[in-house]
């Protein structure tokens, strides 16, 4: 599969998971594969799994849909209708049809634009929320997000440790600075927020995982 290895213990616990025997995100994958697209890290995919099934939600929202990959993990393992944002026309298309192909579709409400505009558009009440959108934006993204989880609601960022870069483990040059400049605004917001608890996993390129009081 075409993933990076952060470190031996992500290689180690890959080892354990094992191949993806759903066929229907399985076939998301090879076409990851084939196509050179990356997705969700099988570690951070394995608990973004385990954190649907334990909060239970009935509403999604899911900032980067890509081709779907992700989204078909939190309704393959939950029984909520996923609204989910993606500005790339191509994978909208890919999504859908993974989505259709799945039975799934009924599920799912993609909303085709720039994150950026959208969600400070947004209304309603969720209860999960996985962002893995554009990383300069997570900074920018977390007032609006946090309005719209529910108390109680999980809000889920991806990468944000950035192959280390964060963190200070990684080097990284100028085209990168404004990334890691955001992500390390986000993470600091979200853990100094008393309405949130908050904490930071280091689970393929780094989870940090926000529960609103």
């Amino acid at each position: 599969m075409p993933f990076k290895t952060p470190s031996k213990t992500s290689e180690f616990i890959r080892s354990l998971i094992g191949e993806e025997s759903d066929p229907d995100i399985a076939a998301v994958l090879h076409y990851a594969e084939e196509h050179t697209i990356p997705v969700l890290l099988p570690e951070a995919a394995a608990f973004l799994k385990q954190a649907v099934i334990l909060s239970a939600p009935k509403k999604i929202l899911e900032i980067g849909t890509a081709i779907g990959y992700s989204g078909m993990i939190m309704l393959k393992n939950s029984s909520a209708d996923l609204y989910t944002v993606e500005m790339d026309e191509d994978s909208i298309a890919a999504a859908k049809r993974f989505f259709a192909q799945a039975g799934l579709g009924a599920r799912v409400t993609v909303f085709a634009g720039d994150a950026a505009e959208i969600v400070p558009l947004l209304e309603g009440s969720f209860d999960f929320v996985f962002l893995d959108g554009p990383k300069t934006r997570y900074p920018v993204f977390y007032p609006y997000l946090k309005r719209l989880l529910r108390s109680g609601g999980v809000l889920l960022a991806d990468n944000v440790l950035f192959n280390g870069m964060v963190d200070g483990s990684g080097v990284y040059d100028r085209k990168k600075a404004t990334i890691v400049s955001g992500l390390d605004s986000y993470i600091r917001t979200a853990m100094s927020d008393v309405d949130m608890i908050s904490c930071i996993l280091p689970v393929g390129d780094g989870l940090c995982m926000s529960i609103k009081k």
